[in-house]
């Protein structure tokens, strides 16, 4: 492997990581000559990290050319989040090996309530759900769509006691009963649904609060 394709790996791996994260806002303008001064390089390698993170919905590719960070409206969050939930529901049907799911986190401590902390959590525990069924084309899909939606959990902090939610689901799951899953499932998802709206207003209001830097 060359050292700008090992260059653009690592610009991709930590840029993908700075958006989904918030650290740059919505819409935001990924300049190539600011990124590459980020990270000490050139542009190319800086322009072949952002195309593959174009490949994988992370970031927008302009149609006048340029990069951006997506802008989550209610219908964009309220797709996503019906996406999770159709893929969730079809590995709840064929869902076995429930070992690969562990005991849930420990959120005794305040730090592990945190919403970043929450956040990873959420992740953690739908990708090792979907690593109980034998499709590898579930956990493929929910690793992405957990990508995406990073974003969006960093700001479900409007729903009440989310650590006994997400313990609740975990242990249920792990259970093995497929019917009481599907339904708890389906209130998990319902809420999130009513309030995509909410959540996008929360997205704008923290990027407004000056997170991101500017482009």
């Amino acid at each position: 492997m060359s050292p700008e394709s090992v260059t653009a790996d690592r610009i991709h791996r930590e840029l993908k990581l700075n958006i989904i994260e918030g650290e740059f806002g919505p819409g935001a303008v990924l300049g190539l000559q600011l990124i590459a001064r980020m990270f000490g390089t050139s542009i190319s390698p800086v322009r072949d990290a952002l195309n593959r993170l174009v490949g994988e919905r992370i970031v927008e590719l302009q149609p006048g050319g340029g990069f951006t960070v997506p802008v989550f409206d209610n219908r964009k969050a309220y797709h996503i989040y019906s996406w999770h939930a159709d893929v969730v529901r079809a590995v709840v049907k064929v869902m076995d090996k429930l070992d690969r799911l562990g005991p849930p986190p420990d959120f005794s401590s305040r730090e592990s309530r945190e919403p970043d902390a929450i956040a990873s959590a959420t992740a953690e525990f739908f990708t090792a759900l979907a690593s109980c069924s034998p499709n590898p084309e579930h956990l493929m899909a929910i690793e992405v769509l957990g990508e995406r939606l990073h974003v969006l959990r960093l700001q479900e902090g409007m729903f009440a006691r989310q650590a006994e939610e997400l313990g609740s689901l975990w242990k249920l799951a792990g259970s093995g009963n497929r019917n009481a899953t599907r339904v708890a499932m389906w209130h998990y998802h319902r809420k999130r649904l009513l309030r995509a709206s909410d959540i996008c207003e929360a997205i704008i209001l923290h990027a407004n609060r000056g997170k991101g830097p500017e482009p």
